[in-house]
This record gives C-alpha cells, structure tokens and sequence, in this order.
C-alpha cells in the first residue's frame, strides 16, 4: 500500500514538473503586439502566440514578415521585424495603416481557416 502511495505521488510530481515547464515555454512565446505609435488605445494590446502559429499551423515566416522590393517579399528571418517601420498609424502612400493591416493580416487568416480569435474582445480581452 505505501509503494502505490509513493508511486502516485512521484507521478503526480512529474505531471506537475511537466505542467510548470509547459507553462513557462509557453509564456515566454506570448508575443506582445505593443506598438508605440497606438497612442490612445480604445482596447488593450493583443498578445500573440508565435510558436503556435509559427510552429504547430506551419505558418510560412513570409505570411506575417514582409519587406517587398519590386513586388517581391525579400524579408529574410535576419532582419528585425517592425510591423510600425512601414505600416504608420494613418494611411502613407499605397502601405494600409497599421491597424488596418494587423487586423486584415489576423483576422482574415482566422477567417479563411475557421480557427481563432475573430473578435474584438477575443485578441484584446479587458482586464477584469
């Protein structure tokens, strides 16, 4: 009987080893979308998992990372990713507004999949 207690408790100790590292990876691949230029925000700054986009949907880099020369998306994962460097508050030549194109870059993926948030509150939940 005290072989069966300790065999329990040592395998509820891994499950919660593993279920505290589990956490904390995932913690730390929780991207804040935070851009300085979202002076007045009517909602928080959405958070981002990467690693579940980047890694477990498979999503191709190029999808969200984009410099484009001549037509053609010359981003290469070597260069730091600015969304805001291009996409400016309000609309700048033929570039959408950043907030326009978060939301058409996102939503519209979460739309055609059937898979994510599609609502405000979804991506930007209110502290309560």
């Amino acid at each position: 009987m005290k072989k069966n207690r300790i065999a329990l408790y040592v395998a509820i100790a891994g499950l919660a080893s593993l279920f505290i590292i589990g956490a904390v990876y995932a913690q730390d691949d929780i991207k804040s979308l935070k851009h300085d230029i979202f002076v007045e925000r009517e909602r928080p700054v959405a958070l981002f998992p990467h690693a579940l986009h980047a890694d477990e949907a498979g999503i191709d880099c190029l999808e969200c990372h984009h410099i484009y020369k001549d037509g053609e998306n010359v981003w290469d994962e070597s260069e730091e990713s600015d969304c805001t460097a291009c996409h400016r508050l309000k609309a700048d030549g033929k570039k959408q507004p950043a907030m326009r194109a978060f939301h058409a870059n996102c939503k519209e993926c979460h739309e055609k999949e059937g898979k994510g948030p599609l609502t405000c509150g979804e991506c930007h939940p209110r502290k309560k």
